[in-house]
C-alpha cells in the first residue's frame, strides 16, 4: 500500500516540476502554426474543426434565436472554437455566455451561420 501511495506522489510531484519547467505542452500549443480566423478587439478567434479538418459531428448547434434570427455553428463544434488574448484562452460559447462577444459579432466574422426567421412562423 505504500508503494502506491509513493508512486501517485511522485507521479504529482514530477507533473508540477514538468509544469514549473514548462517542459509540458502549453495550452496554447493547439493554435501553434495557425492563423486567427478572425480577430476580434484584443482575442485571435481559432475554429480548430476548421483549421485542424477535425471530425465534427454533424448537427446544427443554435447558440441563440430571437425575434429574427437563428445563430448557431453547422456542426457541434463550439467546444473547438477559442478566443485567445491577454494571456487568456476562453472557448467561444463561455465567452458570448459572459457577455465578452454576441451572437451578430460571430456572424459578422463568419464564426457561426444564421437564418432570417419568417415572421408568423411557430417554431
Amino acid at each position: 500500500m505504500d508503494l502506491k501511495i509513493n508512486k501517485k506522489f511522485i507521479s504529482i510531484l514530477l507533473a508540477g516540476t514538468l509544469t514549473l519547467t514548462g517542459c509540458l505542452p502549453s495550452t496554447n500549443d493547439k493554435f501553434k502554426g495557425l492563423s486567427p480566423k478572425a480577430i476580434y478587439g484584443d482575442y485571435k478567434i481559432y475554429d480548430l474543426v476548421e483549421q485542424r479538418n477535425l471530425a465534427c459531428a454533424e448537427a446544427i448547434e443554435f447558440l441563440e434565436i430571437n425575434e429574427e434570427y437563428e445563430y448557431y455553428f453547422n456542426c457541434l463544434k463550439s467546444d473547438q472554437i477559442f478566443l485567445v488574448g491577454n494571456d487568456q484562452v476562453i472557448k467561444v460559447r463561455v465567452a458570448y455566455d459572459a457577455g465578452i462577444i454576441d451572437a451578430e459579432t460571430l456572424y459578422e466574422l463568419g464564426i457561426i451561420s444564421r437564418n432570417t426567421i419568417e415572421k408568423g412562423k411557430v417554431r
